[in-house]
C-alpha cells in the first residue's frame, strides 16, 4: 500500500536526513559552512552573519559539541544533520500540529522539486526563510481570523523573524499573503490586512537602521543595472542560463508551472495564474536584473527556490482536491519524491571531486613543500573543479583536522597573491580573502597547525 502523502513528506525528510549524514563532509567542507565551522570551533559561538540571525538554529547542535569538545568529524556531522532536521520539524508542525497539510506539502517540494547544488549548500538562509514562512502561513491558517489575542502576539514576533532571515523572504511573503486572501474568505479582515502593512514597515525599518555591507553592495548592484540596462531587460544572459538549468537540472519546475497553468486555464481561474505569473516573472526578472549572468549555479539555485511556493501550494489548494484517484495521487507523489531524492543524492559527485581535489594537493603539497600552509595559482580548470574558491582555506582546514588536530594543513587559491606579500613568509598566519589572521585565532582542539612559511605547490 502506497503511503498517504503526509506519510510520504515524512518519508522524504527522513531520506534528506540521511543523504546529509551520508553526504555530511561534502556540505560540511563546501563554503560558508568550512567557514563558519572554524569560527565556531575557534570562538566557541554562534556565528550570524549579516543580521541573519536565524541561523542559531541550526549552529545550536554543532556549538553544543564543541562545547562539549567533541571530535571535529562529529560537529561537522551533527551541521549537516541540523538542516533536515530543522525543515522536518517544521513539516511536523504545519502537518501535525498546525494541520495544514497544502502548506506541509509545499514545504515537502521546496526541498525536493528543484533541488540539486542547493542540498550541498544548505547554509543559504533564504532556505530557512522560505521553510519559517511556509510555518507562518500555516499558522495564520490555523487561526485565520487571528482571534484570540494571543494570536496576534505571535504574529507580531514572527513577522520581524521573517524579515530578519533573508532579504528577498518578503516576495514570497507577499504572494502567501494575497494568495490566502483570495482563496479564502476567513482571511479578508483587518488584521490579516494588518500583516501586509506591518511587513512593510518592518522592511522600512531595516533598511533605515539595521543595513549591513553585503545586503547593501547586492541592492547598490541592482539599482546600477535597472538604470544601466533599461530597457533592454529581455535580453540579459542570466535569462538564457535559467532556461539551460531548468532543461538539465530543474526539470520539473516546467512541468509544474505548466500544470497550474493549464488547470486555472481550463477552469477560467483568472486572478490566481495572474498572482502565480506576476509574482513568477516578477521575481525571476529581478533576480536577474541584479545578477545579469550567475557565476555559480548553487547560489543561483536558491534565489530560484521561492518559484516552486508560487506554483506548489495552487498545487495543493486548487488542483489536488479535484484529483479522483487518491491512489494515483499517491503513486505520482510516490515517483516524483523518490525521482528527485536519487538525482540529490547521485549529484554529490562533483562535491566529492573537489573534497578530493582539495585532500589530494594539502597531501602532495605537504609533501613537496615541507609545509602545512599552501598556496597555488587558479587555472581555469581548477575554478571548475572547486567550483568558488574563496572558502578553501577553510575548506582544507575542516577536512584535514577531520583526521587529527596536528594533520591541519590550509590552501589559498587565488590567481594574485600581491596582497599578502608581507604575510606570506611569517611563520603563524592564516590567510584567506578577509585577509591575514594569527594562529591564536585557532582552536588547538581543533586545529593546530604547524609554524612555517607559505609554501606555492607546483601542480
Amino acid at each position: 500500500m502506497i503511503p498517504s502523502p503526509r506519510a510520504q513528506g515524512h518519508l522524504a525528510f527522513t531520506a534528506l536526513t540521511l543523504l546529509a549524514a551520508v553526504f555530511f563532509r561534502e556540505r560540511a567542507a563546501f563554503a560558508d559552512m568550512a567557514f563558519q565551522t572554524v569560527l565556531m570551533c575557534s570562538e566557541g559561538a554562534f556565528q550570524v552573519m549579516v543580521n541573519r540571525f536565524g541561523v542559531v538554529l541550526v549552529q545550536a547542535l554543532p556549538l553544543l559539541a564543541i562545547r562539549l569538545e567533541a571530535p571535529l568529524w562529529v560537529v561537522s556531522l551533527l551541521y549537516s544533520l541540523s538542516f533536515p532536521l530543522l525543515f522536518w520539524g517544521v513539516y511536523a508542525l504545519a502537518v501535525q500540529v498546525l494541520r495544514q497539510e497544502a502548506l506541509g506539502l509545499t514545504l515537502v517540494l521546496l526541498f525536493t522539486l528543484m533541488v540539486y547544488d542547493a542540498f550541498y549548500w544548505p547554509s543559504s538562509e533564504q532556505q530557512q526563510g522560505l521553510a519559517f514562512l511556509l510555518l507562518f502561513f500555516a499558522f495564520v491558517q490555523r487561526y485565520p481570523s487571528l482571534r484570540p489575542a494571543w494570536t496576534l502576539g505571535v504574529a507580531a514576533l514572527f513577522v520581524p523573524v521573517l524579515a530578519y532571515y533573508h532579504p528577498l523572504v518578503f516576495i514570497p511573503f507577499y504572494f502567501l499573503w494575497i494568495f490566502y486572501r483570495l482563496h479564502d474568505a476567513r482571511c479578508r479582515h483587518i488584521r490579516y490586512d494588518g500583516l501586509a502593512v506591518y511587513m512593510g514597515l518592518i522592511l522600512v525599518f531595516k533598511a533605515q537602521f539595521s543595513s549591513n555591507w553585503y545586503d547593501d553592495d547586492k541592492y547598490r548592484a541592482f539599482r546600477e543595472n535597472l538604470s544601466r540596462l533599461f530597457p533592454n531587460y529581455f535580453h540579459l544572459p542570466a535569462h538564457g542560463q535559467f532556461a539551460e538549468w531548468c532543461i538539465a537540472h530543474w526539470y520539473f519546475l516546467p512541468l509544474l508551472w505548466g500544470g497550474v497553468t493549464v488547470f486555472y486555464l481550463l477552469r477560467r481561474h483568472w486572478k490566481p495564474l495572474m498572482l502565480m505569473w506576476m509574482f513568477g516573472l516578477g521575481h525571476v526578472t529581478l533576480l536577474h536584473i541584479a545578477a545579469v549572468e550567475h557565476p555559480y549555479r548553487f547560489y543561483a539555485e536558491v534565489n530560484y527556490m521561492p518559484l516552486v511556493i508560487y506554483a506548489a501550494l495552487p498545487l495543493w489548494c486548487d488542483v489536488v482536491p479535484g484529483v479522483r484517484s487518491s491512489r494515483w495521487l499517491r503513486a505520482g507523489l510516490a515517483v516524483l519524491l523518490l525521482w528527485r531524492i536519487a538525482a540529490i543524492a547521485l549529484h554529490h559527485q562533483p562535491y566529492a571531486e573537489r573534497m578530493a581535489c582539495i585532500k589530494r594537493i594539502a597531501t602532495e603539497g605537504r609533501q613537496q613543500t615541507g609545509s602545512s600552509r599552501l598556496l597555488l595559482r587558479e587555472t581555469p580548470a581548477l575554478k571548475d573543479t572547486l567550483i568558488i574558491t574563496w572558502s578553501v582555506p577553510y575548506e582544507t582546514l575542516t577536512l584535514t583536522a577531520m583526521k587529527h588536530p596536528d594533520s591541519a594543513k590550509t590552501l589559498l587559491v587565488r590567481a594574485d597573491f600581491s596582497a599578502f606579500e608581507a604575510e606570506i613568509n611569517q611563520q603563524d598566519r592564516l590567510l584567506s580573502d578577509f585577509g591575514p589572521r594569527r594562529d591564536t585565532m585557532l582552536n588547538p582542539r581543533y586545529f593546530r597547525l604547524p609554524p612555517g612559511p607559505y609554501r606555492f605547490v607546483e601542480q
